[in-house]
This record gives structure tokens, C-alpha cells and sequence, in this order.
């Protein structure tokens, strides 16, 4: 018999598939600039229809660390993949290279040409802890 005629391995397959779909339905369907975020919008939609609020704390925050007329640079959330190959685990930044700089200012309120493109587990820690509403992180394996 044919690994797809299996009847567990189907029923495997559909739960695995059931899951994926509720887990994306969290995730972010559009980004917005820190302009946006500095005229007040709290909000983004998810995949699923439903809202996500940002902090109003942790918008300041991050407002005040970045300067106005690169607002319209960055975007937020900050979008991460989880990666974990063999005992090294890390955080990969989704989006360029102005995402990777994002990832730096909040990492350590400045930037650099090339940015945090990925970000040890210590690192995304500090982030996490201060822009918690901010961040997004989706899992990848290998």
C-alpha cells in the first residue's frame, strides 16, 4: 500500500494542515510604518479578520528611539522566523534589509549598513522584553 493511501497517515496530514491554517490566521496581514504608528494607529489586521493592538507604550518607545524622518523606513511588527539547526537556534528577520536596521535599533538603539538580519536567542530575549506587542515570530524547521 502507497504512503497516500495510508488512512493514519492521512489523518495526520489533515490535522497537520488544520493546525497550520489556524496558526497563520494569527499572523499579520499587513505591516505599518512607523509614520503610521506615530499618527496614532495602534492597530493591524491578522490573516484571520481579527485585530492586533500594538502598546501604546512600546509604539513610544520605539518612536522615540528611532528618528522621524526614517519613519517612513521601517515598518512594524517586526517579523521573525525561528530557526533551529542541530544545537544552534536563531531568529531570522523577514523582510530586507530596513527590517534587519529595525531589528538592530531595537536591539540597541542605533543601526548599522547591514543591519541584525538574524538575531541570537539572547538578543531576540532584550527585543521581546521590550517590544513585546511589536514582534511577531513564526517557526521554521530544518
Amino acid at each position: 500500500m502507497s504512503a497516500s493511501g495510508n488512512p493514519a497517515r492521512r489523518i495526520v496530514e489533515r490535522k497537520y494542515r488544520e493546525d497550520l491554517r489556524r496558526l497563520t490566521a494569527y499572523w499579520p496581514a499587513e505591516q505599518i510604518t512607523l509614520s503610521e504608528l506615530g499618527m496614532g494607529r495602534l492597530s493591524i489586521r491578522l490573516v484571520g479578520g481579527l485585530t492586533h493592538m500594538f502598546s501604546e507604550r512600546e509604539a513610544s518607545l520605539l518612536l522615540s528611539t528611532v528618528p522621524r524622518y526614517m519613519w517612513g523606513l521601517y515598518r512594524v511588527p517586526l517579523l521573525l522566523r525561528y530557526e533551529k539547526i542541530g544545537s544552534i537556534a536563531r531568529y531570522v528577520v523577514l523582510g530586507g534589509r530596513w527590517q534587519a536596521r529595525l531589528a538592530e535599533v531595537m536591539l540597541r538603539g542605533d543601526y548599522s549598513y547591514r543591519g541584525r538580519p538574524e538575531l541570537t536567542v539572547s538578543e531576540f530575549t532584550r527585543i521581546a522584553g521590550r517590544y513585546r506587542s511589536l514582534v511577531f515570530v513564526s517557526l521554521g524547521f530544518r
